[in-house]
Parts: C-alpha cells; sequence; structure tokens
C-alpha cells in the first residue's frame, strides 16, 4: 500500500527519475517562496508585532520523551530512550530553532553523547499550501562529529479537512555532502483528539541507497500533550530498524500562553 502511494504521489517511471522530479518541483516552490518573501518584505512598511499584518514576535519550547531516538529508520539510541528538548524564536515567516537529544557514541565516529541542532528558515503559506525552507547544523558534544548540515525545503497541502499531503527533499552539506532525503507523507485527523500519519522516505546515497518507511497515530488527550505511537522500518542491512516507538511530547509558546504578544485564544 505504501508503494502504491509513493507512486501516485511521484508518477510513473524510474525511481530515480521521481525524485529528481520531486526535487526540482519542491526547488522551484522555494525559489517562488524565498521571491515572495523578498518582494512582500519590501512592501511592508512596519516589521513590529503587528496582529493585523502577522508581522508579529513569538517563542515556542517543548520537550519530547520517547522510547527511543530513530531517524530514518535508524536509531541514535542502540534502542534506548531519549529526552529532546527544543525552543524557537520566530517572527513573520522567519524562525531560528535548537532542538537536542541525547545519542549513543556506538551511531557515531567520535564518542558524543549529546546532539544539539540549529536550524534558520522561513515558512511562508498560501492558502492551503505551506513551506518550510532552511538549513540545520548538527553539532555533537565530540568535535570528530561535527560539521554536517542539511539544505532542505518541506511542503503540504490540506485539499480539503481532514487530510493533509507533503513531500520534502533535504540535501546534505558540508561532512554530510553527498547523501540526500526525499520524502512524501499524509495525515488525517480522526475523532477529536486522535490523527494517523504516514510517511515514505529513500535515502540517495551512492553507496548504501535504502527505502524507509513508519506509520502510526497521535493523541492529544489535553493540550499541550501529545503522545505518539509509530512503527519504524528500515533495511537491517544497513542497520536500520523494524520496530513500535511511543513518544511523549509537551510544547506551547509566549504568545499562546498569553505572556508575548496577542493573547492566547478563547477556550
Amino acid at each position: 500500500m505504501l508503494s502504491s502511494f509513493a507512486q501516485l504521489i511521484l508518477g510513473p517511471g524510474s525511481k530515480t527519475m521521481n525524485l529528481k522530479a520531486l526535487q526540482a518541483l519542491l526547488l522551484a516552490g522555494a525559489a517562488s517562496a524565498l521571491l515572495s518573501t523578498a518582494a512582500l518584505a519590501a512592501d511592508a512598511a512596519d516589521f513590529g508585532a503587528d496582529e493585523s499584518s502577522g508581522l508579529d514576535w513569538d517563542i515556542s519550547f517543548g520537550v519530547t520523551v520517547t522510547s527511543d531516538y530513530v531517524a530514518r529508520g535508524i536509531s541514535y539510541t542502540d534502542g534506548g530512550p531519549a529526552v529532546q528538548p527544543e525552543a524557537e524564536i520566530s517572527f513573520w515567516w522567519l524562525y531560528a530553532g535548537w532542538w537536542g537529544s541525547n545519542v549513543t557514541a556506538t551511531n557515531f565516529s567520535g564518542s558524543p553523547s549529546w546532539e544539539n541542532d540549529f536550524s534558520v528558515g522561513i515558512r511562508p503559506e498560501f492558502g492551503p499550501v505551506s513551506l518550510d525552507i532552511g538549513h540545520v547544523w548538527y553539532t555533537f558534544n565530540d568535535p570528530a562529529d561535527n560539521g554536517a548540515g542539511e539544505a532542505y525545503i518541506q511542503a503540504s497541502v490540506t485539499p480539503m479537512d481532514p487530510v493533509t499531503i507533503g513531500a520534502q527533499y533535504w540535501m546534505g552539506t558540508g561532512n554530510g555532502a553527498g547523501t540526500d532525503y526525499a520524502e512524501i507523507n499524509g495525515s488525517v485527523d480522526f475523532m477529536e483528539h486522535f490523527s494517523a500519519s504516514a510517511a515514505v522516505g529513500w535515502i540517495i546515497d551512492p553507496t548504501t541507497p535504502y527505502t524507509t518507511w513508519n506509520a502510526g497515530f497521535t493523541w492529544t488527550p489535553v493540550d499541550p500533550l501529545e503522545i505518539d505511537f509509530r512503527y519504524h522500518y528500515a533495511p537491517s542491512s544497513v542497520g536500520g530498524v523494524s520496530k513500535f516507538v511511543v513518544s511523549a511530547s509537551v510544547s506551547s509558546s509566549l504568545r499562546s500562553l498569553g505572556l508575548f504578544g496577542a493573547p492566547p485564544p478563547p477556550p
């Protein structure tokens, strides 16, 4: 079923050609969004906290506790749990963020125990279409593992409530150059506090390419708590996992708490 979904999104033809077409489409969207951002910035008379124009600030933060740190089908904690705090400051379409997690040294060339990811980018929206374009730097508390990064573009569209479909492309930079990642994904909300989602991804690497996928559902018993139950798969030949992972996340922002900018929405 997942392979059929991939063919539906990417179209007929070889996998290589389809991935190139996906990359070209997302890069074209990135160029359009960047041009739109520049034009809007030139026209904006006031970059202050003006809620009517949407040009305002916010600071968000949260933490996730997970039974395993799995990224693109690979465990970075050797199957063990992880604690993953995050924070982000945003202004209009612009944002800068930090994300962290404990890691296990056997997954890396050096001997790190902690990962820090620093990202910058923009998140423009055009009606039902949302884009996220930026760059992330992966750093660790061991210099031997530093220097890798990725430029990325993510796009999603909500053709009708409650369905959202998306695609993304990540291009390695620095020590990560030469290995890219492409993904298609989708989600659907059902009932009042539940949503289901799935994704299929391809590691585009000249030596060890592979396909990975995940599927699961998210339960939001009370805002701002989310509990995610998800199955991850990647081939064992590349060190991939085939397992269920349970995660719990709590997140909020100064704006939603009414501590900064506009007050929170009424209950």
